[in-house]
């Protein structure tokens, strides 16, 4: 590569990673993370361009300048609440439904009774293994129920989260089990 327009691309990424290291000091992880990407694929295209034993060396220590900014990188933390803006809760359908322990959904028959039209809403947070779950019966009244014990839940508010799926009704939680059944078998 002609060595001013080499000079010219090397200096470039040199900013570039000043700029990476600045983000790094003021703890700013996902914008370091993007600029240390945009400055490798400047360095990936850089790299088969140099020619003579200077330039592939430059390339060289551009290469560990970055391996550095990449281990600071990984040692910063997501800022507190940054983890939970990111993430999305279970999507609850009749597959996944289908996943649950025979034994789970079986309680939570044994909850709704002999409402046929009760309808049951899963919480959304969590693993997905022992949900908390609410059962809107027919005469219009509601129950919060904890995954874990399937007793009525005390926690005052606890039957007005948003953290809730759409309603399943009752044939569809028995059709879950009666899949969850025979996968077992």
């Amino acid at each position: 590569m002609e060595p001013d327009k080499f000079r010219e691309s090397r200096q470039e990424i040199n900013r570039m990673c000043k700029n990476v290291h600045a983000l790094i000091d003021q703890k700013a992880l996902e914008e370091s993370k993007q600029g240390y990407e945009k400055v490798n694929e400047q360095l990936k295209i850089l790299k088969p361009q140099a020619e003579g034993e200077i330039q592939k060396r430059s390339v060289k220590n551009l290469g560990i300048k970055l391996k550095n900014l990449s281990t600071l990188i990984h040692k910063l933390k997501p800022k507190p609440g940054a983890r939970k803006a990111g993430k999305t809760g279970i999507v609850w359908d009749e597959a996944r439904l289908a996943e649950l322990n025979p034994v789970f959904l079986e309680k939570i028959l044994h909850n709704i009774g002999t409402d046929e039209n009760a309808t049951v809403c899963l919480g959304t947070t969590g693993k997905g293994i022992r949900p908390n779950y609410q059962i809107h019966f027919s005469d219009k009244t509601l129950t919060a129920y904890s995954g874990a014990s399937h007793k009525p839940n005390q926690k005052p508010g606890a039957d007005h989260t948003k953290n809730i799926s759409p309603p399943f009704s009752r044939a569809i939680i028995e059709t879950a089990l009666t899949q969850n059944s025979q996968k077992e078998q």
